[in-house]
Parts: C-alpha cells; structure tokens; sequence
C-alpha cells in the first residue's frame, strides 16, 4: 500500500472452505452433473487453465458444502476481513481474482496457522521463501502473519512463477510442491501443463488443482446449498491502517485509542511481543474504524 493511512471497509459476500475430507459417492450424487459444475465456475477460471472436474472435484465439492458446513459458513464469514484487501492487491497486480482461494486452501484464513512442516500465516509461507520475498521474520515480527505485507509477498511469487512456466495450473502446483520439483518433472516427461505431469507429483500437489477448482464453485454457489455465512464482529470487519515508524506497544496503543488490548492483538497477529519496533520504512497497525478515539494519532 502506498499511502500513509489507508481505509479498508470490508462488506463482501464471499464464501466457502472447511474441511478438505472426501465423502462418500452417495453424498455425491447431492451435486451437480461434471458438465454443470463446470458452467457453474466463475469465468476467470476457464482463462486461467484447462478446467477439468472430475471425480474427486464433486467429492470436495461435497467436503466443503455438506460434511464441512459450519466450518465453510465461518470462513465465509471472515473472509469479509481478507478478501478486500486480496482483491485490492490482485488488481494492483493485474492477476485473476480467483487467485484469492489459494489462501482458503492454504490457511483456511487464519492468519495465524502454522503447518507441521513450519508454513505459516494466510500464504503459508515456509521461512526461507518468506526472506526470499522480502518478508520480515525477527524476534519481534513474522510477517508472515502480516495481512498486508504477505498478500503482496504471496502475489508478487505468484506473479514469478506464472511468467517462470506461462501457465496458472503449474503455477499454483509450483506453489504448493515448490518450483524445483515441477521443473524436474516437465523435464523428465517433456510435460506442457499440470495434467501432464499430475500423476508423478507429491500426492497433497496432484489434488491441488481438484481443490481449487472444487473451492471456486464452492465460492460461488453456496448459497444454492443452505449455507449462510457466519460474520465476525463488525469492528473486526471495519478496518483502517496506519504506518507505524517508531517503537510503540499495544499497552501504549490501547491506552490512546481506547481500545481492549486483545482487539489489537487480533488484528496485528505479525507483532510477537506486543510491540511495534521502529523501522524506517514502517510496519502496518490495523485498527478498527468504528470505537477509536479522535486525534488518536496525535500521539504517535
């Protein structure tokens, strides 16, 4: 974000995700034909790479809008908080909104998820490639967990990876599985696009696409299937952010805005210690719109 305070007021009826479990072929059959679920997509999708549903499309089709509804009816919920800001940094980036469920499937929107394997924030990044986008991770900030600062690190490697093979299904593989191993197979079977090497990818990376796909319908048709979303707190999905060049803590923070400590600490999950540590090009503070003091900055 270039300017000093910027307003993000999120009121969005996005949706979908939970639970990536496949179901049974008799829940299956609660679903559409493969032909109509593939008319059913968002149209970006068909730009992005050869759409294929299959099998095991329908059966996490199934997992997110039957097996996992609560679950889905939460993270349709939240994304009222993060899809805003996604949207806003893809259309800086000139990439495919869709691009925006990567997150669902990486984090179920949590920005302070960590995997087994050490992956962690909204993006899922594991710390060297974190470092390699630029991303701080010290003992006083991850900003892996920084909303701002790991969307724009998550599209910018995004955008690399697209113009490194000129195809969105390699792209996203190579983003869960990692650029070397998508190299290797394309060599070792002179593949063109993801389906050409699926089968010889990690196992997780094979239904990775199935996934995406299966989560853009999802986003788009949940409502046909009785879900309804679960919102957050409305101060949570009102936000503004200001850049913070000093050292300030949340005690410091709470104190001049009037604000619970804890409201602080839910939206600036990057922040280990509860301290914003000084540094010249600024970190971001997020704060509620509504319930701050006036001329609060003038403290800062």
């Amino acid at each position: 974000m270039k300017s000093k305070s910027i307003l993000t007021i999120s009121i969005v009826f996005a949706s979908f995700f939970c639970s990536t479990e496949l179901v049974s072929a008799k829940e299956n059959s609660f679903f559409r034909s493969k032909k109509e679920i593939k008319e059913n997509l968002p149209e970006g999708i068909h730009d992005m790479f050869e759409v294929r549903v299959n099998k095991n499309v329908k059966k996490y089709i199934n997992s997110y809008l039957v097996r996992g509804k609560s679950s889905t009816q939460r993270i349709i919920g939240n994304s009222t908080i993060y899809f805003p800001i996604f949207e806003e940094y893809l259309a800086a980036h000139n990439l495919p909104n869709e691009l925006k469920y990567l997150s669902v499937i990486e984090s179920h929107l949590n920005p302070n998820a960590i995997s087994p394997s050490g992956a962690v924030g909204l993006w899922q990044f594991m710390a060297p490639t974190a470092r390699q986008m630029g991303l701080v991770i010290d003992d006083y900030v991850d900003e892996r967990k920084d909303i701002y600062r790991s969307t724009d690190a998550a599209l910018k490697y995004l955008q690399e990876l697209h113009a490194r093979y000129q195809d969105w299904g390699l792209a996203i593989a190579a983003y869960n599985c990692g650029p070397g191993r998508v190299d290797r197979e394309l060599r070792r079977t002179n593949g063109k696009s993801f389906w050409d090497i699926r089968s010889s990818l990690p196992k997780e990376t094979q239904h990775y696409l199935d996934r995406f796909i299966a989560i853009n319908y999802a986003m788009k048709n949940y409502q046909f299937y009785n879900l309804r979303p679960r919102y957050p707190d409305y101060t949570l999905q009102m936000t503004q952010v200001q850049k913070i060049h000093t050292r300030f803590s949340f005690a410091k923070i709470a104190k001049l805005t009037g604000l619970d400590k804890s409201t602080i600490i839910q939206l600036n999950p990057s922040y280990r210690k509860e301290i914003i540590p000084p540094n010249h090009s600024g970190y971001y503070l997020v704060l509620p719109i509504i319930g701050v003091k006036e001329n609060w900055q003038e403290g800062l």
